[in-house]
């Protein structure tokens, strides 16, 4: 078998077939768990952040297609068979955009160029195709692909060094301090002590991706912190003063021309349009077309890096009327508003006002001992919500049938796509004795109109017609609410300013409970876990002698 990583390399050069088959998450159903990313062990799995908290996409530009991510225990996977991705018109919008002025050229021989990233993104494209641009104007070039043991998402770094002679070149290799133009395709590399020890802050200039794409540690923690303003910190400290320019080359790639792994192209042109590179606009474009790689679309990735570094708002503008990002909400009351809504359409108005009501006990009690805080009143506006619109068959049934994430999927593809939904009905599902989870079933479109019935039959739930209801799983999440329900009476009526960070931890512990199934119960334990040891410091800890809440002081 191929390794998968390798196959997709083919596929990407028409030396292999490309399935005709994709993968999808529709996020409104997805729990944030990240049970597909410990099952399959990829990271073409990422993070999607949302109103409704941290959720999972498919990176469709690095994605593998073994379809492993599916076999997590989680009913928001849909897969599209018969279709491909749509390509952005040629030239779209790049004629609309002013001509741009020529840049001057990188002075300096030898120009040490070095190119940071991880393994499977183009990294070694991207050196390749300067190292031949500048062997075409007749330049002395010697180049170091550092790739380790990387396949896919391991550290790779390019040293690329350009000079007018082969005696000012001594080894392939930049030598520490010597680094003038970091290309930073990976924050994660680029900030990595390596690539840190060859940079200069009297030398370097950087151009650095900032987009985000989690390393390893992701896979077993869906709450990573990937600390992006921290390493851009370190970067800003080992680079030139204000030598330091910053873009999303991966989601404006993607935005603009559908795949984001010709980022490292588009860093190349917003290099070159600032005059980093030391080599012509000729030879870099000759050189793609000798790649003989996606030469269309890398071109159209490097002239739009050069507008960038003309106009970044102008390219933003152009990739958000393509695809416009989520808006969040701007504020707690914009968060409830929002949350309100949805819980209407989840259920009934009756269902929803119980959720203002409680959030509304929540902020006088907070406004009575800390008037301008808003911290335990936001955690109660998302957590609280998150426990009543728990994801029963008929809240997932709706959140396919009524709702437009299935149009929204299918107009991003061309052809006419053939769905399929990754199931484990409650009531036939049998326990798989390999897992010991309950099995997963593909199920074809024709399950579309039984999603459109249990989506209005949400009148059943919590009746005694409701057949889902009398579940383990089902009971267990209605009595969530009660219990959380009671904590919130306790926190209102015991509230005192030395305690309104225990009551915010306490608060926030419904955003650990996620999942469906096994996935959720294990998370429900720990969750419970956490919450006796809070519970144990908030009776333990009074306010200081002689201290008073300041709702009872007033």
């Amino acid at each position: 078998q191929t390794c998968a990583a390798e196959l997709r390399r083919r596929r990407k050069r028409g030396e292999a077939p490309e399935p005709d088959r994709w993968v999808a998450i529709n996020p409104l159903v997805c729990e944030g768990c990240g049970d597909c990313n410990a099952v399959s062990n990829c990271l073409s799995v990422v993070p999607l952040e949302t109103e409704y908290g941290r959720k999972r996409a498919i990176n469709q530009s690095a994605c593998n297609k073994d379809f492993s991510c599916i076999e997590g225990f989680c009913p928001s996977f849909v897969t599209l068979e018969g279709v491909r991705l749509k390509q952005a018109p040629s030239g779209s919008g790049l004629d609309a955009l002013p001509e741009l002025p020529e840049p001057s050229r990188a002075e300096g021989s030898p120009c040490n160029v070095l190119i940071s990233g991880v393994g499977g993104t183009g990294v070694g494209t991207a050196a390749a195709v300067l190292g031949m641009a500048a062997h075409l104007e007749g330049r002395r070039v010697m180049a170091l692909d550092q790739t380790g043991l990387a396949q896919k998402y391991g550290a790779v770094v390019s040293h690329v060094r350009i000079g007018t002679s082969a005696e000012r070149l001594h080894c392939a290799q930049i030598p520490a301090g010597r680094t003038d133009l970091l290309l930073g395709t990976d924050l994660i590399v680029a900030s990595g002590r390596d690539t840190l020890a060859r940079l200069s802050s009297e030398r370097t200039r950087a151009v650095i991706n900032t987009h985000v794409d989690m390393p390893s540690g992701f896979i077993h923690d869906p709450d990573f912190d990937f600390a992006e303003a921290a390493k851009l910190d370190v970067l800003a400290g080992a680079t030139r003063s204000g030598a330091l320019a910053t873009v999303d080359a991966t989601g404006l790639t993607t935005a603009l021309l559908g795949d984001g792994i010709v980022a490292n192209l588009f860093l190349l042109g917003f290099a070159f349009q600032r005059g980093l590179l030391p080599v012509s606009e000729a030879a870099i474009i000759r050189a793609v077309q000798l790649n003989r790689v996606a030469v269309e679309q890398n071109l159209r990735a490097f002239a739009w890096g050069r507008h960038a570094a003309v106009d970044v708002a102008a390219v933003q503008r152009r990739a958000g009327s393509i695809g416009p990002g989520e808006v969040l909400s701007a504020g707690v009351d914009d968060a409830v508003e929002r949350r309100q809504k949805f819980l209407v359409g989840y259920w009934n108005a009756t269902y929803a006002q119980r959720y203002r009501d409680w959030v509304e006990r929540v902020r006088a009690a907070e406004h009575g001992i800390c008037p301008g805080s808003t911290r335990l009143t936001q955690s109660v506006a998302r957590h609280y919500f998150k426990l009543l619109a728990y994801k029963d068959e008929y809240e997932v049934a709706r959140l396919f049938a009524q709702t437009g994430f299935l149009q929204q999927t299918k107009a991003k593809f061309a052809g006419s796509a053939k769905l399929r939904f990754y199931l484990s009905p409650p009531l036939v599902a049998r326990i798989d004795p390999a897992t010991g989870r309950p099995r997963k079933y593909a199920l074809g479109g024709w399950v579309l109109p039984i999603f459109g019935l249990l989506a209005r039959l949400k009148w059943l739930r919590g009746t005694s017609f409701d057949v889902f209801g009398f579940s383990r799983e089902r009971r267990v999440e209605r009595q969530l609410i009660v219990e959380y329900e009671a904590l919130l009476s306790r926190i209102v009526a015991e509230l005192d300013e030395p305690r309104l960070q225990l009551a915010v931890e306490l608060t926030a512990l419904p955003d650990r409970i996620r999942g469906y199934g096994p996935v959720k119960a294990a998370s429900i334990e720990k969750a419970k876990a956490l919450e006796k040891g809070l519970l144990k410091a908030w009776a333990d800890r009074a306010a200081e002698p002689g201290d008073q809440p300041r709702s009872e002081a007033a």
